[in-house]
């Protein structure tokens, strides 16, 4: 995809304007301060093709060929572009510091176009070229093509005008939060909040602002919103076979943190072998208890590979989710455990930003829950799926920046990392009743021979802390990992 070029080409239009039926009923308002020639040759671009103004807030010079206002900020400017845009069924606010280069011009003006006819989206945006300042919906994917997000940036914003509001500007003149209130609101009626990676401009370092208090004005402005605040429905999914006696704490701690829960547990693994009776039992319990909503069995696949089957089983715990009306699901193995603390901290960062998929960091624990495995054996820091959206699905060892299981892998190009300090995942994996089962499981006898897994329980029954390094199933360590007492 061509990048835009740091200075924005002049547009040489052809003499004869290709005859239009009818013009789209659009506004475009550019938003200017200081900014007079770049303002200028927006309009410049635009105007043949839709009804185009410079909303000039104070500019010194005044920009010409402009409506010329006091320095009214990007809020005073956002209530001129909607008393302006009444009549018109769309408005288009673009700031005058947005460059776009020729290609990508001669695409928007046909996107715009389009986008206008289309009975369903609410906002559209071009996307940021990598080296600019957006969110990170807003930067361009190298997708090619549109995407559907949660929220966009006010530096480029086509929106139905049915879908404006008055800003209070005693409260908020800055303006911080009027490109999500109209992405919530669009949402809320059932259109699509539409970012095109087939169209690239480039939204430079720096607003000019300060944005403590812009932050600050935005939150007075929104606390008094009735709608601001997102909702969502959480599933969580229990992945089972072994090592059930962890799933009680696991409830304990964020099972009331979330609205469904459901336990996907299998009755043979995926090469066949059976689950014991006292798991069985233990999930058999559970259920009656009412501690969860349903249990799923997992029907081995015998002519898949166990990996692949492992796969499938995530995803059917997705679409599980899915059609139980969860708009964010939460995949996790019955060793696997969050703290109730970092759960509602993570949880509530996904309601307010909305991300497709989020994943975190984890410790990898040894006999106790005390001491720690230490794997460096890898550049980055190896991670797992937090909360993603229930409508997504995992691909097996695809390509991933995280370093992941090749079964957690989630198709989407927007992931999140949650920073380590704000949530762990706390793989208890080494933790057990009855540590020969664990080492019977399809991994230890597919991948490790009779006297490996001897070694290893070996080292697992004679661990008391005062060893350095012990057995695990680790090629690459040749299966002897450093363990570290945590406070």
């Amino acid at each position: 995809m061509q990048r835009p070029n740091q200075s924005m080409v002049k547009i040489e239009l052809p003499k004869t304007q290709p005859e239009q039926k009818q013009k789209a009923s659009v506004l475009i308002c550019i938003f200017n301060y200081n900014n007079n020639e770049n303002a200028l040759k927006w309009k410049e671009l635009l105007s043949p093709y839709f009804s185009t103004i410079i909303l000039d807030s104070g500019s010194n010079p005044p920009c010409t060929d402009a409506i010329n206002l006091d320095n009214i900020y990007y809020g005073g400017m956002f209530n001129e572009a909607i008393e302006r845009s009444k009549k018109y069924k769309w408005c288009c606010i673009i700031t005058s510091d947005v460059i776009i280069d020729e290609t990508n011009a001669k695409r928007l003006i046909t996107r715009i176009n389009e986008v206008c006819a289309s009975p369903r989206i609410g906002n559209y945006q071009p996307s940021c070229d990598r080296s600019g300042r957006s969110h990170d919906f807003g930067y361009n994917k190298g997708t090619g093509t549109q995407r559907s997000v949660p929220y966009m940036e006010g530096w480029f914003q086509l929106f139905r005008t049915i879908l404006g509001f008055k800003l209070p500007l005693d409260i908020n003149r800055i303006g911080w939060g009027t490109d999500m209130y109209l992405c919530k609101r669009a949402l809320k009626v059932g259109l699509a909040n539409i970012v095109d990676d087939s169209v690239v401009v480039l939204h430079p370092h720096g607003s000019g602002f300060d944005n403590n208090e812009a932050r600050r004005q935005m939150d007075a402005w929104t606390a008094t919103l009735p709608d601001w605040e997102n909702k969502i429905k959480v599933g969580l999914a229990i992945n089972a076979f072994e090592g059930t006696e962890h799933i009680r704490e696991t409830l304990k701690q964020i099972g009331n943190l979330v609205d469904v829960v459901a336990i996907f547990f299998q009755k043979e693994s995926y090469n066949g072998i059976k689950a014991d009776d006292a798991d069985i039992s233990e999930i058999e319990s559970i259920k009656s208890e009412g501690l969860v909503a349903d249990i799923v069995e997992f029907i081995r696949i015998p002519y898949v590979d166990a990996r692949e089957q492992e796969t499938i089983k995530r995803n059917q715990c997705m679409s599980y989710m899915e059609k139980q009306g969860c708009d964010y699901a939460i995949v996790i193995d019955s060793d696997e455990f969050y703290s109730s603390a970092e759960f509602i901290n993570a949880k509530d960062y996904v309601r307010r930003i909305l991300p497709d998929a989020t994943y975190c960091y984890y410790l990898n624990f040894y006999k106790d829950k005390y001491h720690v495995l230490v794997d460096d054996c890898y550049e980055q820091l190896r991670g797992v799926p937090f909360l993603c959206r229930s409508n997504l699905r995992f691909k097996y060892n695809m390509p991933c920046r995280i370093p992941s299981d090749v079964t957690r892998r989630i198709d989407n190009h927007s992931v999140v990392m949650l920073p380590k300090e704000a949530i762990q995942m706390y793989h208890w994996s080494w933790i057990r009743n009855d540590i020969r089962k664990k080492m019977s499981t399809w991994s230890s006898l597919d991948h490790f021979t009779s006297g490996e897994r001897e070694a290893m329980i070996e080292s697992w029954e004679k661990f008391d802390g005062t060893q350095e390094y012990v057995n695990v199933p680790h090629k690459i360590c040749n299966n002897k990992v450093k363990v570290v007492k945590i406070e």
